[in-house]
């Protein structure tokens, strides 16, 4: 398996002539059309599900190295990515039925991880609940993280959701046994996806 592929410009490139493909040409044109005023938001990976996604890891908020990549991946090289690329393969997940993006979408961490503030989840709400509308085979959503779990009762949206620690480095080191319950979520969140797509609902979650 391999992790932090677009470490690579040879990829990065390949990846942005794909951005289009049209499992994910609405999304990536949507985000673009979200991009003004200063500030952007970065594309879907043409790796992942895309609209066809039945499973949807929901993040805090891109970080630094997303500015070289343009891409929210679980491919970027950091070792977060590197941790959610490991977990989902573990987890049986195919990356056809996967989509990764964020509570807080636009790149604020160019020079450093900032942590998205209150206000700022309120911000994001809406643009949310318009990447959810444009994924209608979605079973579940997987809030990776406190701050995803905080922005989400704000998007108003009745789709069965799972808490999953966050896989960064430092959390997976600091907080024992943050790996095992971020893997049982992704299973829980693989068998979850092979029912029907729910309308309505949603599912205990278990907290970070």
């Amino acid at each position: 398996m391999e992790t932090r592929a677009l470490k690579s410009e040879e990829v990065q490139k390949a990846r942005l002539d794909q951005r289009f493909a049209p499992h994910v040409a609405p999304l990536n044109r949507w985000a673009e059309e979200q991009s003004v005023g200063g500030r952007w938001l970065p594309y879907f990976d043409p790796a992942d599900g895309g609209r066809e996604a039945r499973v949807l890891l929901l993040l805090e908020s891109p970080g630094p190295v997303v500015s070289r990549t343009r891409f929210v991946s679980m491919d970027n090289p950091d070792g977060t990515a590197e941790n959610m690329r490991c977990l989902i393969h573990l987890s049986g997940l195919r990356r056809s039925d996967v989509a990764l993006w964020n509570a807080v979408p636009w790149q604020m961490s160019e020079g450093g991880v900032v942590t998205p503030r209150p206000a700022q989840y309120a911000e994001a709400a809406p643009l949310t609940r318009q990447v959810l509308e444009q994924m209608p085979r979605l079973g579940v959503v997987v809030l990776v993280g406190r701050h995803a779990q905080q922005a989400w009762s704000l998007a108003g949206s009745s789709l069965p959701t799972l808490a999953c620690p966050h896989p960064s480095p430092q959390n997976f080191v600091s907080r024992r046994g943050s790996a095992v319950l971020a893997l049982e979520m992704l299973v829980q969140a693989r068998q979850l996806s092979r029912g029907p797509v729910p309308a309505e609902g949603a599912t205990p979650s278990p907290k970070e």
